[in-house]
C-alpha cells in the first residue's frame, strides 16, 4: 500500500468514527445555535481525524518491515479503534464519562459483568457488532487498495482535517476565555479531547472576558431536578444561613485551635457532625456539591443553562432575601453562572488588600444587611470566607508559632510541615472569631432562635498528612483533602449534639429543604444525599475532581482518572491490593449520569 491508499483508509476510517462521535453527541445533545453547531463540525472532524491518522501513521511505520504487516497493523487497529468507540458509547451513556484503556480491561472483565450489567440480549447484540465492525474493517482495506484517493483529493483531506483541528483548538480557547455555554459544554463529549487554553496568556495580551451571558442553548439531556418540588410549607419562618470556610480541614474544630465556636458548639441546638465528607477536593467541587448535592460533573450542564440549584429557586420563590456575602469574587468560579444565576442584584466580591481584610469585610457587610433588610421577609444567607485557604491572618491572630508563609516552590517530601501547619492554624484561628462574632450578632438581635445556620467547608487542606509530597488541595481524595467540619444549628432537632455517622454535602439540600420547606419529595428528586439526621448507613460516597470520577465504600477510595485508569487507595493514601465491592461500585458510578435523560 502506497500513501495515498493508507491516506484512503484514513479517510474511510474516520467517515466510520463520525458515525460513533455523531452518537455521542445524540446521547448528550446537539447546540443548535451558530457557535454550537460550528464547534460540533470542527470537533468531530478535527479531534476524531487526528486519531484516524495516527493509526495511519503507525500503519506506515508497520510498512517498514512489510506492506502485509501494514495492511494487518491498520485493520487490527481500526478493529480495536472501532470496538472502544462502541465500548465508549455504552459507558458513556450509562455514567456521562469515557474510558480509557486499563478500563477497558475491567469492563470487559470477570468485573466488569458486576460492575456494568448486560443481558444475555446485549451480550448477543455486542458480539453482533464486533461481527460488523471486523466486515467493515475488512471492507475498508478493501476500497483503500483498490481505489486510492488523488494526489488532489489527499491533499484536500489533509488540508481540510488540519484545518479543523485548528479550528476547533482555536475556538475552544475563545470559547472558555469568553465563556460562551455552547463551546464549553462540548469538550466532555468526545474521548480524549483536551483542546488548547489560553486564559492566562490572553489576559497577559489584554484581553477582557465578557461579562454579559451569551444566548444558553439547552441540549434536552439534563433532567435536574426528576420531578417538580411539592413542599407544604407555604410561608416559612426560618431564616437560613449558610457559613463556608474555605479549606477548612475537618480536625481543625478544638478548643485550642478554635475557642470560640468549639465553646459555641456546646450550646443548645448546636449538631455536630465529625464524619462529614465533602463532595469535592476543590472549591468548585465543594460549593456546587454542597448546593446542588450533586457531584462537580454536573458542572458544565448547569453552568451552561444557568440553572441554579433547587435550594435557592425554591428559597427566592417563597420570597426569602438573598444576602449573598463572598470574600473572594464568586466569578472565578462561575457560581454566579450556575448557584447564584437567579439572584438579583449579585453581590461579586469583598473590599480589601488581603484575604483575611476581605472576611472582615464580607462580615461586616453582612451585618449591615441584618440592621437595613426587610424584616417582613426571611433572609437566605450565605458567607464564604477565604483566609484558611491564603494561610491570611492579622498580626493580633499570631497565636501558634513557629510560622512560615507558605511557599509551594520549596516543599518536598521532607519539608518540616510544622511551621506551615502553624500558619494555616493562625488563619483558621482567626476565622474563628468571625465566625463566633456572627453568631454573637444573630444572637443578641434575636434572630438565632428563628435561624438554621450551617456551618462547614468546601474542602479540607493537606499539608504532606499522606508523607507523598501533597500540598494543598485538588491532588487525592483522603480524608486531608475532603473531611471538612459541619456544624447545623436547629434548636427543633432533638438528640445528641455530637453525631458520628457518615454524612456528605450531597445531604445539604435534602435537609434544608425539608426542614424549612417541608418538600415531601423523595430527596432522589434532586440530589444524591438523604437528610443529615438519618443515620443509617450510606451504602457510597461520590467525588468528582476535573476530570476523575471517585467512589468511595467505606474508606476505600476507587479513582477512574482522564485516561480510563482506574486506582484505588484508603482514606491516608495508600493502595489497596484488595477487589472492590462491584456491586456498590456499580451504584455508584450511576450516580454520574442519574440526572441526564
Amino acid at each position: 500500500m502506497t500513501l495515498r491508499h493508507t491516506l484512503t483508509f484514513c479517510l474511510l476510517q474516520a467517515l466510520l468514527w463520525y458515525v460513533a462521535a455523531l452518537g455521542l453527541f445524540l446521547v448528550n445533545g446537539f447546540y443548535t445555535d451558530a457557535w454550537g453547531l460550528c464547534f460540533t463540525v470542527v470537533f468531530i472532524v478535527g479531534h476524531i481525524t487526528f486519531f484516524a491518522l495516527i493509526l495511519g501513521l503507525l500503519g506506515t511505520l508497520a510498512g517498514l518491515i512489510g506492506p502485509r504487516i501494514k495492511q494487518i497493523i491498520l485493520w487490527v487497529g481500526g478493529i480495536i479503534g472501532s470496538f472502544f468507540l462502541v465500548a465508549d458509547f455504552v459507558v458513556f451513556s450509562q455514567y456521562r464519562f469515557h474510558i480509557g484503556l486499563s478500563l477497558l480491561s475491567m469492563f470487559f472483565g470477570s468485573a466488569g459483568r458486576e460492575i456494568f450489567v448486560f443481558s444475555t440480549g446485549m451480550w448477543l447484540m455486542s458480539g453482533a457488532i464486533m461481527l460488523l465492525i471486523i466486515l467493515a474493517q475488512t471492507a475498508l482495506v478493501w476500497v483503500a487498495k483498490r481505489y486510492p484517493l488523488s494526489r488532489r483529493t489527499a491533499t484536500i483531506f489533509l488540508a481540510t482535517w488540519l484545518i479543523c483541528f485548528l479550528l476547533y483548538n482555536g475556538l475552544y480557547a475563545w470559547g472558555k476565555f469568553y465563556m460562551v455555554p455552547s463551546i464549553m459544554a462540548q469538550q466532555q463529549v468526545l474521548p480524549l479531547a483536551y483542546p488548547v487554553s489560553l486564559n492566562r496568556r490572553l489576559t497577559k495580551w489584554g484581553f477582557t472576558p465578557r461579562q454579559d451571558p451569551y444566548f444558553i442553548p439547552k441540549t434536552g439531556s439534563l433532567a435536574y431536578p426528576l420531578a417538580p418540588l411539592s413542599c407544604t410549607a407555604e410561608k416559612p419562618a426560618k431564616n437560613i444561613l449558610i457559613i463556608l470556610v474555605d479549606a477548612w480541614r475537618g480536625d481543625m474544630l478544638t478548643p485550642q485551635i478554635m475557642p470560640q465556636l468549639s465553646a459555641w458548639s456546646q450550646q443548645p441546638g448546636m449538631h455536630v457532625f465529625t464524619n462529614h465528607l465533602s463532595g469535592g477536593n476543590s472549591t468548585m467541587g465543594g460549593v456546587f456539591s454542597f448546593f446542588y448535592g450533586l457531584p462537580h460533573s454536573y458542572w458544565d450542564d448547569m453552568t451552561t443553562q444557568h440553572l441554579p440549584p433547587v435550594l435557592i429557586s425554591h428559597a427566592l420563590e417563597q420570597g426569602y432575601e438573598p444576602a449573598i456575602f463572598a470574600s473572594s469574587q464568586i466569578t472565578s468560579p462561575a457560581f454566579h453562572r450556575n448557584i447564584f444565576s437567579t439572584v438579583p442584584n449579585l453581590r461579586i466580591g469583598s473590599a480589601g488588600n488581603s484575604s483575611w481584610e476581605r472576611d472582615q469585610n464580607a462580615v461586616r457587610d453582612f451585618e449591615t444587611f441584618l440592621q437595613t433588610r426587610d424584616t417582613k421577609r426571611p433572609f437566605f444567607g450565605f458567607i464564604f470566607l477565604d483566609a484558611p485557604h491564603a494561610y491570611d491572618y492579622p498580626p493580633q491572630a499570631k497565636k501558634f508559632t513557629p510560622a512560615k508563609e507558605i511557599n509551594y516552590l520549596l516543599f518536598t517530601n521532607n519539608t518540616d510541615p510544622t511551621p506551615y501547619f502553624n500558619q494555616y492554624k493562625n488563619a483558621v484561628y482567626f476565622t474563628d472569631g468571625l465566625i463566633a462574632e456572627l453568631l454573637n450578632d444573630l444572637q443578641h438581635r434575636g434572630l438565632l432562635k428563628n435561624t438554621i445556620v450551617v456551618i462547614s467547608a468546601d474542602h479540607g487542606q493537606e499539608l504532606n498528612d499522606s508523607h507523598q509530597n501533597y500540598w494543598g488541595h485538588n491532588g487525592n481524595f483522603t480524608d486531608y483533602q475532603t473531611k471538612v467540619p459541619l456544624i447545623v444549628y436547629d434548636p427543633s432537632v432533638p438528640g445528641k449534639a455530637t453525631l458520628s455517622h457518615r454524612t456528605s454535602h450531597h445531604d445539604i439540600a435534602p435537609t434544608l429543604l425539608q426542614a424549612v420547606f417541608g418538600c415531601t419529595n423523595p430527596a432522589a428528586d434532586y440530589t444524591l444525599g438523604t437528610h443529615l439526621f438519618d443515620t443509617s448507613a450510606r451504602p457510597f460516597t461520590v467525588f468528582a475532581g476535573h476530570t476523575e470520577r471517585v467512589v468511595r465504600v467505606g474508606d476505600a477510595i476507587t479513582l477512574f482518572d482522564k485516561f480510563g485508569g482506574l486506582s484505588r487507595y484508603d482514606n491516608t493514601l495508600h493502595p489497596l491490593e484488595t477487589a472492590p465491592d462491584n456491586a456498590t461500585l456499580r451504584e455508584g458510578l450511576k450516580s454520574f449520569r442519574k440526572f441526564y435523560r
